[in-house]
């Protein structure tokens, strides 16, 4: 009996020293096969514990039901496992790095899970003899955190995982959860008061604070501590009471002087004596009580959701009416509502600011000076987009102030001219979305005219006490918007605002099933402003610009146009119902540089009368020297199972992906990313034979995303001379990442030179030898589908060509099989926007094959089926160019004398001097006894033919009576030695060997 005794005592600790520590009753989680509910068991004692014949329940809890009871598995002594209603841990492991060590029982094992109830529920561990090992019980969730506690079987303060305490982190899930699966954490030492959040709160001036449910809160990790809860600093007009318990509330009124954002310190202590009391910093934003420019709604869609969820083919699925349904809802936007101020019917918004927080990141946009932002009319719906295709700047872009009381106007966020880029900040990730997007409303002067608001601020009244008391949440699915009129007096933190599953970008919201559509009568006027249709073109090449722009007014007014900001290169023709802008004399390289064109138009009445036409005109080179031919643009990238490198134009190594015969390049043949991330340039010159001087020139390599503006990242600099001061036109340039040895291609200048007889030369540069450049980061030089763009600049830093590639031309993109080539001659006709897509010369994806380091071959159009390659000829060198530049003469004319010895080059050429040395000069030997002369003549140039002639005043020169013939010259195979002799009379008489014509 004894030793029974002994056996039942030892047992019952073992039992006791399971406990459940942590249970998730409402994930988040968006990945299938991760979001089921689970909870924690940790082994608490000092030995194993199998719990083998266990069972759990959820309430009310029946011991051993079937499909609950736990297999044999030996829980080691300070270890957890994880209980998952999912039939497979694998997503559940990864989203959450739980290490293969830490045992996951999921329905494959335990077939019957009782699901959790997110209002509130239990969890039952029995030990194998039925009785209660531990228990769990919660009450109503917060969704995506789980319920803790330590090891001892307190909770954590608050009651759940908090992200960055006592172990909690976020998992990996775009929908993130936060907890420990597998870790418990023991009990902390003696700790202070916690401060819960929200930190921060939005209010009202003229509203009393004892009406807002916003109250600071602390918890004590002790159990048993009592909390005392002091504001050590505050405002003179905020009262701070003590509610006990851990709670506080502020209350006072503040008037519209207070306006803005106010810090009071808490300071939070227990009654322990064994702690330093905690402090923090708690922010009290007062908003005005009306504000003239309102939020209206913000897009919230994640990238690749779709409004409402679903697939983009679901049938009756939302769609947006200005979008349609497309992946991320058009990107990130915001909307706004200019309501006005009394007695006026427009708003100056010129320096305003608007600040995005989000994301944990902060986004500015500083309107700009301009004067089309100086009088926006009252009842305009004002969006600000990212994405430029999803609106560009236009204002208005709808006109229905008379019948609708609404106008709307978009502003690019990115715009050049209305949105102040030096002032703004885009900082990369997205702001505007479903993670605590805040927006606030500055004026020109800096004050705050609206906001914060946004999600974490925003809330509904959820008890119907008058007052919001539950945050606003908004998921990745949909937009926060506006379920009211819009008037100045709506409030930043109104209860009329909340997340919807459909979105009316630029026009008025909709709700209730789109029962309900917001009514703009009071902003109803007797006229509206004319409307501009988008600009066609705003890039200038080849030196002419010409577009034409048609003006509507609704109300069929006539038009006056203005035109307030042109450059005067530039002509405005105005007609009844549109303008056309053309340039009066042809541009020059001089003009290159970017201008601001802004033009008016005017209906005539009293308000609410005017538009503008804003654009940014871009004047490139008109006649570019050197220019983009082709890049690489084939992934290359490896390690990465979900990318793994690609074969030109897809498919195998011995088939393309459209089973056609495998396409391949004219260098590297057939390989696995095509040669790894490449480039490459034509010298074009300015379009004939002769050499370009590139030394100090850059090349910046880098990429647009979708806001249009070129992102630079590599910066390649042409820095040796020697290399770079005569570069034949002509000659393609090929810059490439990976030497030889990588199966790339190592540097070497002039590899092939082909310039006499076709007009082309190849020179490769490998970036990673730098004996005749600089490269700055080179560890970010990336050729590939994702918009890589190209500029070229020379040595003082002027653009001459670029961005060019991918979101220039051609606009179709470039797929991660395929290349951007040139299907057109080069030659400084070549533009950046040539687009091939369009039937004619230009940029195009080309897949069925890559030239890299020769001309490129291309399918033309008019119907030709072969493909035929550039044309080169108006770059061959001519025999005498070829000569100069092997005397190092290469831009020197032929009547120049660059020795200065009274010969011309020419002359050297053709008689055997030579042009650098003045002791080496033509000989012309005379003898004036038989009356002959002698000279080695070059016999080698077609182009140039060499006669013997006299005169006898130096003025008039002669063939006859002179006779000529040739012996071998000692100047080698390309002279002969021609002897001329005189069979006249006269006594005095002068020769000269000279070319009677000149190419």
């Amino acid at each position: 009996m004894k030793s029974l005794l002994l056996l039942s005592t030892l047992a019952l600790p073992l039992s006791a020293q399971l406990r459940i520590t942590e249970v998730m009753s409402d994930s988040l989680h968006s990945t299938t096969g991760a979001n089921g509910d689970w909870f924690e068991i940790t082994n608490t004692g000092a030995s194993a514990v199998n719990i083998g014949g266990y069972s759990f329940d959820d309430s009310p809890p029946v011991p051993r039901r079937a499909g609950q009871i736990f297999p044999s598995y030996s829980i080691p002594a300070g270890a957890s496992v994880i209980v998952l209603d999912e039939s497979s841990a694998t997503e559940f492991r990864a989203l959450w790095n739980i290490p293969a060590s830490v045992k996951i029982f999921t329905s494959a094992e335990l077939t019957s899970f009782p699901g959790l109830s997110s209002a509130g529920d239990s969890v039952f561990l029995f030990n194998a003899s039925n009785s209660v090992a531990s228990e769990y019980t919660f009450g109503s969730s917060t969704a995506g955190a789980s319920f803790a506690r330590f090891t001892n079987g307190n909770s954590v303060p608050g009651g759940l995982s908090v992200n960055g305490l006592f172990g909690a982190y976020r998992s990996n899930d775009s929908s993130e959860d936060t907890g420990s699966p597998g870790t418990a954490a023991a009990p902390p030492a003696p700790l202070p008061p916690i401060f819960i959040a929200p930190f921060s709160n939005t209010w009202i001036s003229g509203n009393p604070l004892s009406n807002s449910e916003f109250r600071v809160r602390a918890v004590d990790p002790n159990p048993g501590d009592v909390v005392t809860l002091t504001a050590t600093s505050k405002p003179a007009w905020l009262t701070f009471t003590d509610l006990g318990g851990g709670f506080a509330q502020f209350s006072g009124t503040a008037t519209a002087a207070e306006v803005g954002t106010h810090q009071i310190t808490v300071q939070a202590a227990d009654n322990s004596g064994l702690t330093t009391p905690s402090e923090k910093t708690y922010s009290l934003y007062i908003a005005p009580a009306t504000s003239p420019v309102i939020l209206n709604e913000y897009n919230a869609v994640a990238n690749r959701q779709f409004i409402g969820g679903g697939a983009q083919a679901d049938v009756g699925a939302p769609t947006d009416p200005t979008l349609g349904r497309i992946a991320g809802n058009g990107g990130a936007w915001l909307e706004f509502v200019v309501t006005g101020s009394a007695g006026s019917q427009s708003v100056d918004l010129r320096n305003w600011t608007i600040k995005v927080d989000g994301n944990d990141k902060t986004r500015i946009l500083k309107l700009s000076n301009h004067i089309s932002l100086s009088a926006v009319p009252n009842g305009t719906i004002l969006t600000f987009t990212d994405d430029r295709a999803t609106s560009d700047t236009a204002l208005p872009k709808l006109s229905n102030k008379i019948s609708g009381g609404f106008q709307w106007s978009n502003i690019w966020m990115f715009d050049p001219i209305l949105i102040d880029q030096t002032a703004s900040i885009h900082p990369g990730g997205r702001t505007i979305g479903s993670s605590d997007t805040r927006v606030t409303l500055s004026d020109g002067t800096g004050q705050i005219v609206y906001g914060p608001i946004g999600e974490s601020i925003l809330a509904k009244d959820n008890n119907l006490n008058g007052f919001p008391d539950e945050l606003l949440s908004v998921s990745d699915t949909e937009v926060l918007k506006l379920e009211a009129n819009p008037t100045s007096s709506v409030s930043p933190i109104a209860v009329t605002y909340d997340d919807g599953d459909t979105s009316t970008f630029g026009r008025p919201n909709v709700w209730n099933s789109n029962l309900t559509t917001q009514s703009f009568t009071p902003f109803a006027t007797a006229n509206t402003p004319p409307v501009f249709s988008p600009v066609p073109r705003r890039v200038s090449v080849r030196g002419i610009y010409s577009v034409s722009v048609t003006a509507t007014d609704p109300g069929a007014k006539p038009i006056t146009f203005t035109a307030l900001q042109l450059p005067s290169f530039l002509t405005l023709t105005p007609s009844p119902n549109s303008i056309t802008i053309v340039n009066n004399r042809p541009l020059t390289a001089a003009d290159t540089g970017k201008y601001e064109i802004t033009i008016q138009a005017d209906n005539g009445g009293a308000a609410n009368n005017l538009a503008y036409l804003v654009y940014q005109l871009d004047v490139q080179n008109p006649a570019p020297s050197v220019i983009l031919n082709e890049y690489n643009a084939v992934l290359n990238t490896t390690g990465d199972p979900l990318n793994p490198p690609e074969y030109l134009n897809g498919g195998t190594l011995t088939t393309d992906s459209d089973g056609g015969v495998a396409s391949t390049d004219s260098h590297f043949g057939r390989v696995l990313g095509n040669g790894g991330d490449w480039f490459e340039l034509v010298v074009v010159g300015n379009g004939t034979a002769g050499f370009s001087n590139l030394t100090g020139w850059t090349i910046e390599v880098g990429n647009s995303p979708v806001t249009g503006v070129f992102n630079p990242i590599t910066t390649i600099t042409l820095t040796d001379p020697a290399a770079w001061a005569n570069v034949g036109n002509g000659t393609i340039l090929t810059f490439i990442e990976n030497n030889t040895a990588a199966g790339g291609l190592n540097t070497q200048l002039n590899r092939v030179n082909q310039l006499t007889t076709t007009g082309y030369a190849w020179t490769n540069i490998h970036l990673g030898t730098p004996d005749y450049i600089s490269v700055t980061n080179l560890a970010g030089f990336e050729i590939d589908s994702d918009n890589t763009q190209i500029v070229i600049k020379d040595a003082s830093g002027k653009i001459v060509f670029g961005p060019a590639g991918e979101g220039v031309a051609p606009p179709s993109g470039i797929g991660k099989t395929e290349i951007l080539e040139l299907e057109n001659d080069p030659s400084p006709l070549v533009s950046t926007i040539d687009d091939a897509d369009d039937f004619t010369l230009g940029y195009d994806d080309g897949s069925s094959g890559s030239t890299f380091g020769s001309a490129n071959l291309f399918d033309p159009p008019g119907g030709i089926v072969a493909d035929r390659a550039q044309d080169f000829s108006p770059f061959i060198l001519s025999p005498f160019q070829a000569y100069l530049a092997s005397v190092g003469l290469p831009g020197a004319n032929a009547q120049g004398d660059a020795d200065q010895d009274g010969h011309s080059n020419l002359d050297e050429y053709l008689l055997g001097g030579n042009p650098n040395d003045p002791a080496s000069a033509p000989v012309i030997a005379i003898d004036v006894t038989s009356g002959t002369g002698t000279a080695n003549v070059r016999i080698s140039d077609p182009a140039y033919s060499v006669i013997a002639q006299r005169s006898a005043d130096l003025q008039n020169w002669v063939t006859t009576d002179i006779s000529t013939g040739d012996t071998a010259s000692p100047l080698g195979a390309n002279f002969v030695t021609r002897t001329l002799t005189y069979s006249g009379i006269a006594d005095k008489m002068f020769f000269r060997f000279a070319t009677p014509t000149e190419p």
